[in-house]
């Protein structure tokens, strides 16, 4: 995606919904975005873009408010194919997600996707409800532009895993991620901040120093938090609650009940595995060298 045709879809995608009143109060405004309750996904008005803009936009037949439709079984058995896709390694993604730190925001989200893939079991699961085995619904509708645009603007997460198979889908159409210098440096930097992270010090206190040490470029907390949380399910941030996702599969009832108990003792937002991680938790220097040696 280059940049004239990311500028676009920001405008498309993150309108202005709301406007401050003399009160300071805030009040809806009609942007011209409709949302479809019967499949959980919105459709997206274009009335604001300029006529180049739209043009712009139909030429390169950007999915912009396409819906697909998954069911609980279809996503299982995509993710299992998607695996045997050349592109789809461990060692493209690790690739991509260096280049996540800079020059590649998008490279973020797939080594979630990839692990999620291979770890969870083949089965089957016909109830319309969550999954207690992989959390995906019986059925799943997927506003695809927004998702995709959202991974291009560098957001990253593990959860939602219905919506992750279009994520490996894009991903294995994509040339091969280089990393840059810029990207292995800042990569190194955010680690050598891990490692000498105070002994009491918790997720949300880790993204603040970092934060002010200002090594990530347009820093915004939820979209580096996804990157501690890849960090986290690789094992190379480790936590005593629950096995990262590299390590194996947990089932999703079994990991709500431990992110519960967690959550009381750290009372965050963040979940597992990140939440289960402090500055007395060392890094583990030898998954490090396993996964990133080369970069390191």
């Amino acid at each position: 995606m280059n940049d004239k045709l990311f500028k676009i879809l920001k405008k498309v995608y993150f309108k202005k919904k709301y406007i401050k009143d003399e009160k300071g109060y805030l009040h809806e405004i009609d942007c011209g975005d409709k949302f479809d309750c019967s499949t959980k996904t919105t459709c997206y008005s274009t009335n604001n873009l300029k006529a180049d803009e739209y043009t712009y936009l139909l030429e390169n037949s950007y999915p912009v408010n396409e819906v697909v439709h998954f069911t609980h079984n279809q996503c299982i058995e995509k993710y299992k194919s998607l695996l045997q896709n050349s592109n789809i390694n461990l060692k493209s993604c690790l690739s991509a997600f260096i280049c996540g730190f800079n020059s590649f925001p998008r490279g973020r989200q797939p080594i979630l996707s990839y692990l999620f893939a291979r770890a969870v079991p083949s089965h089957a699961y016909d109830s319309d409800s969550y999954c207690p085995l992989c959390s995906i619904k019986g059925n799943n509708w997927i506003q695809k532009g927004e998702e995709i645009f959202a991974w291009y603007y560098g957001y990253a997460w593990n959860e939602l895993w219905g919506k992750y198979v279009i994520d490996l889908e894009e991903f294995s159409k994509l040339p091969p991620c280089i990393p840059t210098d810029k990207d292995i440096q800042i990569f190194r930097s955010v680690i050598e901040h891990i490692r000498n992270a105070p002994a009491d010090e918790t997720p949300g206190k880790l993204e603040q120093r970092i934060r002010k040490a200002k090594i990530i470029p347009d820093y915004e907390k939820f979209r580096f938090r996804g990157q501690l949380t890849v960090l986290a399910e690789l094992g190379i941030m480790p936590n005593s609650y629950v096995r990262p996702l590299y390590d194996g599969f947990t089932p999703f009832a079994e990991r709500c009940e431990i992110n519960g108990k967690a959550a009381k003792n750290f009372r965050s937002d963040i979940i597992l595995p990140l939440l289960g991680w402090n500055g007395s938790n060392p890094i583990n220097e030898e998954r490090l060298n396993e996964l990133f040696g080369v970069f390191m």
